[in-house]
């Protein structure tokens, strides 16, 4: 796909801390990092503040959901 330019949704420096947030989750200590992250819908208000990776396989997120109802959860997707 000659020509295609790919944007990344984070930068490799937000992922960095993203994931070290998540390591120290992972090992157990009390933390309440800010977010590092926000994605949002601009078209259906929906948001998502990051504030950790699961650092085992570095995908799923830890942090803030709002689909734009008022209603925010806070856990890992």
């Amino acid at each position: 796909m000659k020509g295609i330019v790919v944007n990344p949704l984070i930068t490799d420096e937000e992922r960095t801390q993203l994931l070290t947030h998540g390591q120290a989750r992972a090992a157990g200590q009390a933390i309440d990092p800010l977010p590092v992250v926000r994605l949002f819908t601009p078209d259906a208000h929906a948001t998502w503040l990051l504030a950790a990776l699961n650092p085992t396989d570095g995908d799923s997120a830890w942090g803030v959901m709002d689909v734009g109802i008022g209603m925010p959860e806070l856990g890992q997707r």
